[in-house]
């Protein structure tokens, strides 16, 4: 496979198995990072942004992966989203003083994603 549309079809993934979560069950996912979210307004609101927008940006990724004339696009989508992502986590982890496993982890999956659309990107010249 190649390595432009590995990097969106795993990146489209990523964003579509964090949106479905997020759109089915906010609650239960913020919770496992020490989140509580009301019920009502702010879970509707969980849903419709965290929910709605990881899987617009899914959409886009997975329909660029199959759609060669829509790759570069995609690719930089996926280095911005990925890579802005781990950038506000990485200073957050400085600012507030926090790590641990899911942040790390998170902080992990986040910048290889971006290392990989940009890679593929740089691949592509």
């Amino acid at each position: 496979m190649r390595l432009d549309v590995l990097a969106l079809a795993i990146s489209g993934v990523g964003f579509l198995a964090f949106g479905v979560a997020m759109l089915i069950a906010p609650q239960a996912v913020m919770a496992s990072v020490d989140i509580a979210i009301p019920a009502g307004v702010a879970t509707t609101e969980a849903r419709a942004f965290y929910g709605g927008l990881e899987l617009g940006l899914a959409a886009l990724l997975l329909a660029a992966a199959w759609q060669p004339k829509y790759r570069r696009a995609g690719l930089w989508l996926g280095l911005a989203s990925y890579g802005g992502i781990a950038a506000a986590r990485a200073l957050g982890m400085l600012i507030d003083g926090t790590g641990g496993g899911f942040l790390v982890g998170a902080l992990i999956v986040e910048s290889t994603l971006a290392a990989l659309c940009a890679a593929a990107l740089r691949m592509r010249h």
